[in-house]
């Protein structure tokens, strides 16, 4: 096999990061589609009626994101401790 270097090292690391990322990326949207099917359950839904539904709560999931974390930093933009002199 020859010498292990540095940058046989970085890659492997690089490979092992985005493996990790891209399993805990899945293991939150699983996390996220099953607290949405238990809502979904409790609120009287069917099973059949949520696996049709779910592109679209997502979809609207990840905008409600999007527009909540753009309040929040407006908030500390408007909140920030810059001086006024």
């Amino acid at each position: 096999m020859g010498q292990y270097t540095k940058e046989m090292h970085e890659a492997y690391r690089k490979e092992q990061d985005e493996k990790a990322a891209k399993e805990a990326q899945e293991r939150e949207q699983r996390m996220e589609k099953a607290n949405a099917r238990r809502a979904w359950l409790a609120d009287g839904g069917s099973e059949a009626d949520f696996e049709k539904a779910w592109p679209s709560l997502r979809g609207k999931a990840r905008l409600e994101r999007v527009m909540s974390a753009d309040r929040r930093a407006r908030e500390l933009q408007r909140n920030g401790t810059t001086s006024r002199i």
